[in-house]
């Protein structure tokens, strides 16, 4: 398994965004933050759940943890996600409990032990917040190639 991706998305943007593998050709990236987060709400709305963890398709999978957090703009708590693109895994369910979920809960409580309360609108504030996702995901944004590499 290889993170593809890894960020934060808080009102349809992307808060920061760190993308270790390319996936696909020349994206906006906030056209599919906000494809990314009406995804989310049209899915937890539909079904009446706000327990969605993942979206699959065949190679890549896209997982989600919601939290939630205030802005200094608006004091009242607001919906935010951590997100990661990843490479499919067969027992994906399984492998989603025992280590994303976890990962994407690192990322959600340490962004929000340093964010929270702040004004969220300024998104060059989260540059320093890169380093903290390289050492939360580590070598799993590695391919096999990367890691032979660094073996040797």
């Amino acid at each position: 398994m290889v993170i593809r991706e890894v960020g934060i998305l808080f009102r349809g943007n992307d808060l920061i965004n760190v993308q270790y593998h390319v996936t696909s050709g020349k994206i906006d990236h906030d056209i599919r933050s906000a494809f990314f987060t009406a995804i989310i709400d049209f899915a937890e709305s539909t079904f009446n759940s706000n327990k969605m963890k993942y979206l699959g398709g065949e190679k890549y999978i896209i997982a989600f943890l919601e939290d939630k957090i205030s802005s200094i703009d608006l004091p009242i708590e607001e919906s935010f996600y951590a997100y990661m693109i990843l490479d499919k895994e067969k027992k994906m369910e399984k492998y989603f409990n025992k280590v994303i979920s976890p990962l994407l809960f690192k990322v959600i409580r340490k962004f929000k032990n340093m964010y929270n309360g702040k004004y969220l609108s300024k998104t060059s504030q989260f540059t320093e917040f890169k380093k903290n996702l390289d050492e939360i995901c580590g070598s799993m944004t590695q391919n096999m190639d990367q890691k032979l590499k660094g073996t040797f």
